[in-house]
């Protein structure tokens, strides 16, 4: 059988599409049985593959230690880039993780940024946490989130700051 190169392109990209949709489902079932440590099993490597949800509920076990040992510095990496992708849960709670200082440096500026995006994306919390953020900050630290905001939003979501992550 002589399959063309585009077809067997498309023939493992839904291949690949499939088997992480049912790592996906098996990851929701642990996590709904309490099986946190079968969760994170199931959602690191589709958090390695970039899939912004997995890199969201893997970032949310190793913050609050859930089947994984407990860990600000992989919560921070795993929710920097499920934000970075757009996830709105993610981009609050890493700005939470720079406005408390959880695993990096605290910083009012990136915390304003990222719950300033997923306000932007309709999240319920993230305006009394900016107001919060805003009573903290001076005006020239407002100006400056403010004008990352808006480069970020005006570029569809797809510019970051230079982020400076804690290690692992």
């Amino acid at each position: 059988m002589n399959v063309p190169r585009s077809g067997l392109i498309l023939i493992l990209s839904l291949t690949i599409g499939l088997v992480a949709a049912c790592q996906d489902r098996r990851a929701d079932k642990a996590y709904l049985k309490s099986d946190y440590e079968k969760s994170a099993k199931e959602l690191e490597p589709l958090a390695n593959m970039g899939e912004p949800r997995a890199q969201y509920n893997l970032a949310l076990l190793y913050d609050q230690g859930l089947g994984v040992p407990q860990s600000d510095a992989l919560a921070l990496r795993w929710y920097s880039r499920a934000a970075e992708q757009g996830e709105q849960r993610a981009q609050y709670n890493l700005g939470l993780m720079y406005m408390n200082g959880q695993g990096t440096a605290p910083d009012l500026v990136l915390a304003y940024y990222w719950i300033s995006l997923s306000l932007a994306q309709g999240n319920q919390r993230a305006p009394e946490a900016r107001e919060y953020l805003a009573e903290k900050m001076t005006q020239e630290q407002i100006a400056q989130a403010q004008g990352l905001v808006n480069r970020r939003l005006s570029e569809g979501q797809q510019s970051q700051p230079r982020v400076h992550h804690a290690a692992p």
